[in-house]
């Protein structure tokens, strides 16, 4: 995780104890972020998907927030493919 003026660098391997830490990092900041980008190191998978629910709940909150794989509804993961979904307004 690395902060970079208004843009949050969230590596994509995090596993929960890291999501439960950006948790409350943000908690009291996301008024303040208005970008998360996701890095990719080592095998670029990602070890939980309590990251992707805190991000999806994340964009609930604050809708401006640009969070690109959110933005296309895509995400490609080397080994499995592209991961899509689903919106409902």
């Amino acid at each position: 995780m690395c902060i970079d003026g208004d843009v949050l660098e969230l590596d994509i391997e995090m596993d929960l104890e890291e999501v439960k830490a950006l948790q409350a990092f943000v908690k009291d900041r996301l008024s303040y972020i208005e970008e998360i980008s996701l890095l990719r190191s080592g095998t670029g998978l990602p070890a939980t998907s309590a990251l992707f629910s805190l991000l999806f709940c994340m964009k609930k909150v604050k809708p401006s927030l640009k969070i690109d794989f959110i933005d296309v509804l895509s995400l490609e993961l080397e080994s499995f493919g592209i991961m899509y979904w689903n919106t409902h307004e």
